[in-house]
């Protein structure tokens, strides 16, 4: 029976790109024209979920999987070596032995079967795989070796240690898990990951060193806790993957120690992402290659330098970068164009570009930061400046909105302009050359020329702050107006420092340093002061002070920073206080860093608080001190700082006192308070832990303390940090200060608990607390268990035996009394045979431990005597644990052994027994009776005999006592007659003189022990009572003649013994002096140190209590003494006059007064004779002249007068100081000491005229000014005000005495009288002024006085010209008039008429120099106004020039100066506008399209044209006015006279272009509307817009779609040789082997691989035997179709082929076949959606054979070679790009096989294949985008093991024909990387770069037949393949068919898979003839994205 209709099966090429089946149907027919026969054949694909077990998948798979080896090294203290076997086992607890893990097929695993170390020697090229697992400790040692592994190490515990010169490599993750490490360490250390790097809570400290020492070729990902330390190296990510996670940068805690790069080195051509969070790289970082670092929204810290490859090796996404280094950095990229961050922070003082740079978003400079330029182009959004931004003023600024309220701009290069533009917050000037301005400039903060000239070219200057001139400014005739707050240091006067003119508008403006020159005129338009500060102000023209002042100086006023109040002050920070002026000593001297200190207060808390120890500097500018503490303040810490009235300015005003308070930032961490407290005891078994912090606390991550997160800070355990772990819940209450840690369980009893908390939280100023741990032990709660000795029934017990009762701890009574030997005996029962027997006597005892009870019985028991003993529950242990009641019987019985032992002695006190009570007793105890050696009776009397008792030793003294024995004899008690004395050594002996009653002599015996100490301490005190004097500086001390301590025997230390003293002043009840006290190491020297010196002839009362004592309560008596401290205060002395003090008579006297007597320094007396050596007397200071005078000093020494020789002169300053020559009779010298007076005024004040008397020429309209020199009054003391002060004025004409009006004021000082006449005076007359008698506030008067002055009119007419000069928009036909002040003349002194007055006037066009304007000229009757009436309109826009000449004068021959002005007349015409692109009538297609207009225009509603506007008024369409809009964004310049329109995407190439301004749209200033305007443009693609063609994603595709397309024809030519050679080992029992066939095949990896399995129906056909039965002919056809994704690089692909292969072979014997196979294929690829595809035809030829290689073994072997002829379309913007490309191949594959017929057939194999093929360079042409593609070579190999398992099944219905395969393949694919140019840029080349790759399959498939009598053939297969790590595929496929007769078939199949596609199909097959066959089929496909798809087909075919 033909079986034509199995199932056709699905294969697919292997890729190592991912590739999905696609989920609809295909219906695909593939013709083959052969002669006049066709084929066809219909095919469907289809998926459903496995549903067979792989029960036979597994059972192989484990034969192959890599085998585990088990560390299992015993410790013997030796090195334990990895290649060593007998380390090694093949289970985790089994013996060594097993083969070392050093190949691929070995898993080498760690676990606490064994900790020990592991150690290298020699290299470990490549292992499976590397585990550390939980509970392993030890290290794994590379010891300078190589340890690599396939698969990716694991590391959950223990560490590998990469030492010196090791190299730890894998080609796959590394996971380094909590609580595992790899450390590398050493020169030479290296790690290399071949994919990503998993850090889950361990520890990876990095390689130092370079780019090769820690190369990772995935992503870097940092969580749960993980510790990455960069260890000043560099990583290196070579990133093999794309996008996220797979080369993503993941660090989830963000930026911190343990989790920031050194260096970052990112290489090769894919990228890397950050994922989570912000990343900060501490040193340099460094992208090469194509590939980027794309940091989404996450920010970028840098350290170092910054260096790019290109602009794409960054995406900056919307995140930030931040140059944070505190060195130089480098902002660089090594190719030319402009490169672009999103935002940009400069945190650095030293940051300079070596690129142009463009900034998005952003550019932010902190506070002290500096980013230099550095001459490159800087383009920005926005800048925020806080620091510097430094420019050569060469480049070019790009910034749309720039800071001018804060930051500086500076320049520091060559260039003339200001490239930032004309307005400025700081601006700083630091070039060489000379800066001219070319526009007004404003300067918002300070203005500072460090170096080179500033010109203002004639324009004016604005500035805020401060004016600093360290080089040259040239003014011109510009203007500087200072509007805010300015210091202004000129540098000096002169042509490089002068002003021309200079405006006030601000608050105020101060002089500093240099005087200033202004060489025009200078005027105050505000209501400010300019302080002169002493120093010059020079101005050549007018001054103008309107409501503004000017003033002499500038009062200090000084500004603290920190701000008075302030908090979170840096615990480091220097204080700085600044002054407005500089400053000086109130005694004219310099501020110094030698002497600014004294000047300032720096205190704790407040000006009580104590010193701050500081040292202060102050600038060169003498305006800011900075104050440096010695140290740091402390956390929280108020803070005082204040500065007294002790500086002044230049001008002698000194500053008011001033201060501040501040507090410093809170830097500690929150401390923690345990409950339980450390080491406690007793805990409670239940009870809670409790952490309680001294401030609120929260996460580190500044995240809040919840219940549900705080579990994870506590670690809780047994006995301590390595104990087993305790199951609690912890909780956190609302002010998240108390944690409290609820166990889940009580804690066992006596426990050892561990608690601790590591530093992971902080306070709300990021203080982390320290971690912290305790121990405690819970409360006891077992009860003490007791042992008897006897044990109970015990028997044999010696009739003398004492009894014990033995407890496991100490108890006591259950009263918790303490038990003793006194007290034992009521609680045990001692009893004759039971509890109701006899009471026996005892007496009990315990010992010291009170664990051991003893029992004495009184007397022997009685042999045989059945003792009971019993115990009750009357005692407990410490924990209040009672015992049970429990008791024990044993029998006594006599045992017949003699006494032969001697009594022992007991001593009381023991031997060495000290502070034994003087009045003690003495024992000494026998263990038995005793009696004399004589055996007679010891008694009280003759006991004495036997003992000594002496003093010290056995030579000692004797001691009286009395000695007796007890009754028992066995107790000696020896009395002394009288107390011992205070620490007495005794000595006790008793000699061999006593025996037992059998004979046994005692041996000698003695002891010694001390009496207890008696008598107090002495004490002695230094200085001694009422010393006088004693030094104020000296300390106080108490020596002791014995150690003391406190008197509840507590140690005396330094930090107590202060509340012991008692130091006064004067006596018990005086105030308190402070002190410090220590003690001495022996305790005896108590040293009392104030904490001050104490005060002069200070009565200091010192005092100590019964507080101390000896080491034997000997407490000291209470003592005190008092003393004098000595006199060290200078005298105090005062002047008179007082200092300052003015209106002195100049006849006065001066005093000094001292409060005590003095003398010379040398202690001789002063006299009258010698005191006027000590004083000076002087004019003005101590520099003038010297004043004589005679002085005396009074009997008392007391009062020093000073007489001067005369009187002193008027207002005369006094200087009188006395140096440090005199002292007190304590030799305390006064300090020296001056004071300044000034003398009385006796002088009359003084007047100066203006103008001077006798004055010529004056002005007729001048004012008269009388200024005089002091203020004045009335005579009768009254002030002179406005209205009173014209009576004292007289002003008239000396002609006729005639009176001339006026009104006179004085000003506010009463110095300037200012007479205002009420019209000009009359030209040519004497005037006369005269004022009355004035007086000085000190009654000095002025006589009346006068003078004259005689005056002119000397002043020109003024002129005013209408319209004024510089007009605009001037009507047209306006008049123009020329208005004088005064009536005119012509210069002759004839009258001007309206004849005459023509000839004055020149009117022109334009200038002096243009055409004339005909005019008629009239004058008014006045003689003051010429009107100029045009004879015709002017025209629009017109300038018109109009003049007059020096040609008339006023009547006092005044002649005017000749003066002209120019004016414009209004816009009467329309704008004109200019449309234009990049190129003429041409356009390049993403360019802009700017429209030009010839004026300033606006919207035709007058409102102003924006750029939200502009838009809606453009016409911007596709061909022309009727085209579809062409949608753009729309902006217009500042001048109101571009707009620019920008395409929202680019044109097409040759698009036709329609761009229109309508003409009712715009208009210009003067409403004349814009006329409509048109152009049409053609958009061509211009060769400056090609870019990096590996950034399409079709080049892309098409590169990678020739690669696949190659390794697909290699495939499709051998698989159908190899199957051919399969099906004939099959099928070799029959004769006729002709067969075509077409297969179904897919691109996706796991269907395709399927398709040898499932034959759809009519596809086999096995034929006749064309030449003979030994040859056969043969065809296969295939159609391949398939998906492959899209991704960042490539596009998607979709794949199609289509082919046949025909072939013809040879049996030559058994098993041995030969042949020869050509195939001819056509495979399709479409890329992308765009149209860019690729179409190869492929022709190759195969030869082939399979030859037995045993009798069971074969080899099939096949080789070819093969041609391709690819043609290529690409889409690209510029047009459709073709091309051509031709195609070698060579290709090979061998295969190992057998056969083992037992029941069923096993068929192992083994396979190679191999091919090569090589792509020829080629180019593709159409358009300015053709690319040249370089000659590429492909190598592809596979290695392949597999099974086939076939059987047939007979039963007597039916034959079950079971099959089964298994395969697994290794692939590997190696191109040389794409290289490829622009045509018309053949130059430059770019690389596509393909990465060897390899991919693992898996294969296996289950399927059966089933041959049914009556002409059925059933057949069902389930196949499944896999790839490594991806995806798989499973395939069901359901078939019937059935043969009613040999010429009929019917067949039914379900297909289904993994993919939710279905498929049903019924074939009908009926032979014609011997060739010809009618084929009819039904088939209806469901697939899950299109529904159903239902075909019939008819076809015929015809067999050979």
């Amino acid at each position: 029976m033909k079986r034509e209709n199995i199932i056709a099966s699905y294969r697919s090429v292997t890729s190592p790109i991912k590739k999905k089946a696609t989920n609809d149907y295909y219906l695909l027919i593939l013709k083959f024209l052969m002669g006049k026969r066709e084929f066809k054949y219909t095919l469907n694909k289809s998926h459903l979920k496995a549903i067979f077990a792989l029960c036979l998948f597994i059972f192989s798979a484990h034969s192959l999987a890599a085998q585990n080896r088990w560390w299992v090294a015993i410790d013997d203290g030796t090195d334990k070596y990895w290649d060593d076997n007998a380390n090694w086992s093949t289970t985790q607890y089994g013996n060594g032995g097993a083969s070392a893990p050093t190949a691929n097929n070995l898993i080498a695993i760690f676990t606490s079967a064994s900790t020990v170390d592991a150690k290298l020697r020699n290299n470990i090229n490549k292992i499976n795989k590397l585990k550390l697992l939980n509970g392993y400790s030890g290290n794994i040692n590379l010891n300078g070796y190589h340890l690599a592994s396939s698969q990716g190490p694991m590391i959950n515990d223990g560490n590998v240690l990469v030492t010196a010169g090791s190299f730890f490599q894998t080609w796959g993750w590394l996971y380094i898990n909590s609580g595992g490490a790899v450390t590398a360490s050493g020169d030479g250390s290296r790690i290399k990951l071949g994919h990503n790097l998993s850090i889950n809570g361990g520890t990876l400290t990095a390689p130092s060193g370079g780019s090769n020492r820690f190369i990772l070729r995935g992503g870097f990902n940092l969580y749960g806790g993980g510790v990455f330390n960069h260890n000043n190296g560099t990583v290196t990510m070579s990133t093999r993957w794309r996008g996220t996670p797979g080369a993503a940068i993941r660090i989830d805690a963000g930026p911190g120690t343990g989790r920031n790069f050194y260096n970052l080195y990112k290489s090769g051509n894919k990228h890397a992402t950050l994922s989570t969070n912000d990343i900060e790289v501490e040193n340099d970082i460094t992208i090469i290659g194509v590939g980027s670092i794309r940091a989404q929204s996450n920010n970028i810290s840098v350290g170092g330098d910054w260096t790019l490859n290109s602009w794409k090796n960054f995406d900056a996404g919307t995140g930030k970068v931040i140059f944070n280094g505190s060195s130089a950095q480098t902002i660089s990229w090594l190719t030319n164009n402009t490169r672009k961050f999103k935002h940009l922070q400069i945190s650095n003082s030293d940051v300079s570009l070596a690129k142009n740079t463009g900034i998005s978003g952003t550019l932010t400079i902190d506070s002290g930061a500096t980013l230099d330029i550095n001459g490159k182009n800087l383009t920005a959004s926005t800048l925020v400046n806080n620091g510097n931004l430094q420019l050569s003023g060469s480049e070019t600024v790009s910034i749309s909105t720039k800071d001018t309220d804060s930051g500086t701009i500076t320049y520091d290069g060559t260039a003339t302009g200001l490239a930032y533009g004309n307005t400025y917050f700081n601006l700083a000037l630091n070039s060489t050359g000379t800066m001219t301005l070319d526009a007004d400039l404003d300067v918002n903060g300070s203005l500072m020329i460090s170096d080179g000239t500033l010109n203002t070219g004639n324009n004016d200057i604005n500035v805020a702050g401060n004016w600093t001139n360290s080089d040259s400014f040239i003014s011109g005739t510009g203007k500087v107006t200072f509007d805010g707050t300015s210091n202004i240091v000129t540098g000096g006067t002169g042509d490089s420092n002068d002003f021309y003119d200079v405006t006030l508008g601000g608050t105020s403006a101060a002089q500093s340093t240099n005087a200033i020159a202004i060489d025009n005129n200078f005027e105050i338009t505000s209501s400010g002061t300019w302080y002169t500060n002493c120093l010059a102000m020079t101005v050549s023209g007018n001054t103008t002070t309107g409501s503004g002042s000017i003033a002499t100086t500038l009062s200090p006023t000084v500004a603290f920073s920190p701000a008075n109040s302030a908090t979170g002050v840096l615990v480091g920070s220097n204080l700085i206080l600044t002054f407005n002026t500089a400053i000086r000593n109130t005694n004219d001297s310099a501020l110094t860093d030698s002497n600014v200190d004294s000047l300032i207060t720096l205190k704790t808390t407040n000006s009580s608080g104590s010193d701050i120890a500081f040292d202060a500097t102050i600038d060169s500018d003498k305006k800011i001190i900075t104050i440096n503490p010695d140290s740091d303040f402390s956390s929280l810490q108020a803070v005082y700082v204040a500065i007294g009235n002790t500086v002044e300015n230049s001008c002698g005003t000194a500053l008011s006192a001033a201060s501040a308070t501040f507090t410093s930032a809170d830097t500690a961490g929150p401390t923690i308070t345990w409950s339980p407290a450390n080491s406690a005891t007793g805990v409670a078994v239940d009870a809670n832990v409790t952490l309680t912090f001294n401030e609120a606390a929260r996460n580190i991550d500044d995240s809040a303390l919840t219940d549900s997160n705080i579990d994870s800070l506590i670690t809780l355990k047994a006995t301590n940090s390595s104990g087993s772990d305790i199951a609690f819940d912890a909780t956190i209450d609302s002010d998240k200060e108390v944690i409290t840690i609820n166990p889940t369980s009580d804690f066992s009893s006596e426990q050892v608990i561990y608690v601790a908390i590591g530093a992971t939280v902080e306070d709300s100023s990021g203080n982390a607390n320290t971690a912290s741990s305790i121990t405690f032990t819970a409360i006891d709660s077992i009860t003490p268990t007791l042992t008897f000795s006897p044990v109970n029934s015990s028997t044999n017990v010696a009739i003398d035996s004492n009894i014990t009762i033995t407890f496991t701890e100490a108890i006591r009574n259950t009263d918790n009394s303490i038990l003793t030997d006194s007290n034992i005996d009521n609680l045990i029962t001692l009893k004759t045979t039971n509890s109701s027997g006899s009471n026996i006597a005892f007496d009990a005892t315990i010992d010291s431990g009170k664990k051991i009870i003893t029992i004495n019985p009184d007397s022997d028991f009685s042999s045989e005597q059945v003792i009971y003993i019993a115990i009750g529950t009357t005692v407990e242990d410490d924990a209040n644990n009672a015992i049970s009641a429990t008791s024990g019987t044993f029998t006594a019985r006599e045992i017949g052994v003699s006494d032969t032992t001697a009594p022992t002695i007991t001593f009381s006190p023991a031997d060495l027994a000290t502070s034994i009570a003087k009045d003690s007793n003495i024992t000494l105890t026998f263990s038995e009776a005793i009696r004399n050696t004589d055996n007679s009776e010891i008694t009280n009397s003759n006991v004495g005999s036997l003992v000594t008792l002496k003093a010290t030793n056995s030579s000692g003294n004797d001691i009286a006592f009395n000695a007796s024995i007890d009754s028992a004899k066995s107790v000696i008690t020896i009395n002394p007659s009288s107390d011992f004395s205070s620490e007495q050594v005794i000595y006790i002996a008793i000699g061999a003189t006593v025996e037992d009653l059998y004979d046994n002599v005692i041996t000698a015996s003695s002891i010694s022990f001390t009496a207890i100490d008696s008598i107090s301490p002495t004490l002695a005190f230094d200085p001694i009572d009422l010393e006088n004097p004693v030094p104020v500086t000296d300390n106080i001390t108490i020596t002791f003649n014995e150690a003391i301590r406190n008197i509840d025997d507590s140690t005396l230390t330094s930090t107590n013994v202060d509340s012991l003293i008692s130091l006064k002043d004067t006596d018990e009840n005086g105030t308190d002096i402070d002190f410090n006290a220590t003690i001495d190491s022996n305790k005896k020297i108590i040293t009392i140190n104030p904490d001050s010196s104490l005060s002069s002839e200070q009565t200091v009362y010192v005092a100590i209590g019964a507080t101390l004592e000896d080491d034997s309560n000997n407490a000291i008596t209470a003592s005190s003494i008092t003393f004098v401290a000595a006199d060290s205060t200078a005298p105090n002395l005062d002047f008179t006059p007082a200092d300052s003090a003015t209106g002195i008579a100049v006849n006065s006297d001066i005093t000094i007064a001292f409060d005590e007597v003095i003398r010379n320094t040398d202690d001789s007396a002063l006299t009258d004779s010698n005191v006027d050596t000590l004083i000076t007397l002087k004019t003005t200071n101590s520099s003038g002249s010297d004043i004589a005078f005679d002085a005396v000093i009074d009997n008392s020494k007391q009062l020093i007068t000073i007489a001067p020789s005369s009187d002193f002169s008027s207002e005369q300053v006094i200087y009188v100081a006395i140096g440090a020559t005199v002292e007190d009779a304590s030799d305390n010298a006064i300090s020296a000491s001056s004071i300044t007076f000034t003398a009385a005024d006796s002088t009359a004040p003084t007047v100066a005229f203006v103008p001077p008397d006798a004055s010529n020429c004056v002005p007729i309209s001048s004012n008269v000014s009388l200024t005089f020199n002091e203020a004045v009054r009335n005579p009768n003391d009254s002030a002179i005000t406005d209205s009173n002060v014209g009576n004292l004025i007289t002003l008239e004409y000396t002609s006729d005495s005639s009176p001339v009006a006026f009104t006179a004021t004085i000003d506010s000082d009463k110095k300037i009288i200012t007479i205002n006449p009420d019209s000009d005076f009359v030209s040519g007359e004497v005037v006369n002024v005269a004022i009355e008698s004035v007086e000085d506030s000190s009654n000095n008067t002025m006589s009346a006085t006068s003078g004259t002055f005689c005056v002119v009119d000397s002043t020109a007419p003024v002129l005013t010209f209408s319209p004024a000069n510089s007009s605009t928009m001037v009507a047209e036909d306006a008049d123009i008039t020329l208005t004088f002040n005064e009536e005119i003349r012509l210069i002759n002194d004839s009258a001007l008429n309206n004849t005459n007055v023509d000839g004055l006037i020149t009117l022109k066009e334009t200038d002096a120099n243009g055409n004339d304007i005909a005019f008629d000229a009239t004058i008014d009757s006045d003689n003051k106004v010429i009107t100029v009436d045009l004879v015709s309109d002017l025209s629009s826009n017109q300038i018109v020039y109009v003049a007059i000449g020096a040609t008339v004068e006023d009547s006092y021959n005044n002649a005017i100066t000749a003066d002209s002005a120019t004016f414009t007349t209004g816009d009467s015409l329309p704008p004109t506008v200019e449309i234009e692109a990049v190129i003429t009538a041409s356009i390049a297609t993403d360019s802009d399209i700017t429209f030009t207009f010839s004026e300033k225009i606006r919207l035709v509603n007058d409102n102003e044209a924006d750029n939200t506007n502009v838009g809606s008024l453009i016409t911007l369409k596709d061909t022309g006015a009727n085209g579809a809009d062409i949608p753009f964004s729309a902006t217009i310049n500042a001048a109101k006279t571009i707009i620019t329109i920008n395409p929202t995407s680019n044109f097409s190439s040759q698009q036709i272009v329609y761009a229109e301004v309508p003409g009712n749209t715009f208009e210009d200033y003067s409403d004349n509307l814009v006329p409509q305007t048109i152009k049409t443009f053609t958009a061509e693609y211009l060769k400056t817009s090609l870019s990096n063609p590996l950034n399409e994603k079709d080049v892309i595709g098409l590169i990678e779609a020739q690669i696949e397309s190659a390794k697909r024809m290699i495939v499709h030519s051998t698989k159908p040789v190899l199957r051919r050679m399969e099906f004939l080992r099959r099928h070799n029992d029959q004769n006729n082997l002709s067969n075509q066939g077409v297969k179904l095949r897919f691109v996706n990896s796991s269907v395709t691989e399927m398709s040898h399995a499932l034959n759809l129906s009519s596809l086999v056909n096995q034929t006749s035997d064309l030449f003979g039965n030994d040859w056969a002919i043969w065809s296969e056809g295939s159609v391949t179709i398939g998906e492959t994704d899209e991704n960042t690089f490539s596009s998607i692909k979709k794949i199609k082929s289509n082919g046949i292969t025909l072939g013809i072979d040879k049996i030559v014997d058994t098993n041995q076949i030969y042949g020869v196979a050509i195939r001819m294929e056509d495979d399709e690829s479409d890329i992308g959606s765009s149209g860019s595809k690729l179409d190869t035809d492929s022709l190759s030829l195969s030869l082939y054979g399979t030859f037995p290689f045993s009798e069971k073994t074969y080899i099939d072997g096949t080789f070819g070679v093969g041609k391709l002829s690819t043609d290529l379309t690409r889409i690209h913007e510029s047009g459709t790009l073709t091309g051509k490309r031709k195609g070698e191949q060579i290709f090979s594959s061998v295969l190992y096989g057998a056969e083992f017929n037992n029941d069923i057939t096993l068929s192992p194999y083994g396979r190679i294949d191999a091919g090569y093929t090589k792509l020829k360079s080629y180019s593709d042409s159409g358009k300015v985008a053709s690319i040249n593609y370089n000659e590429q070579k492909i190598k592809t190999a596979r290695a392949s093991i597999g099974l086939l398992i076939d059987d047939e099944i007979q039963t007597q219905k039916a034959i079950f024909m079971p099959n089964a395969r298994i395969e697994y393949g290794k692939d590997i694919v190696n191109a040389s990387d794409a290289v490829l140019s622009y045509v018309v840029y053949p130059n430059t080349d770019y690389t596509f770069r393909i990465d060897r790759e390899e991919t693992d399959n898996f294969r296996i498939g289950l399927g059966t037949d089933v041959l049914v009598d009556g002409g059925w053939i059933l057949s069902a297969d389930f196949e499944r393949n896999q790839e490594e790590n991806s995806s798989y595929e499973n395939s069901i496929n359901l078939g019937a068919s059935f043969q009613p007769n040999s010429t009929t078939e019917y067949s039914f199949s379900v297909i289904g898979g993994s993919s939710s596609n279905k498929q049903f199909g019924i074939d009908f097959d009926k032979s014609m003839s011997d060739d010809w066959t009618l084929n009819a089929s039904l088939e209806s496909a469901q697939s899950s994205n299109s529904g159903y798809n239902n075909t019939v087909e008819f076809s015929t075919r015809m067999s050979f």
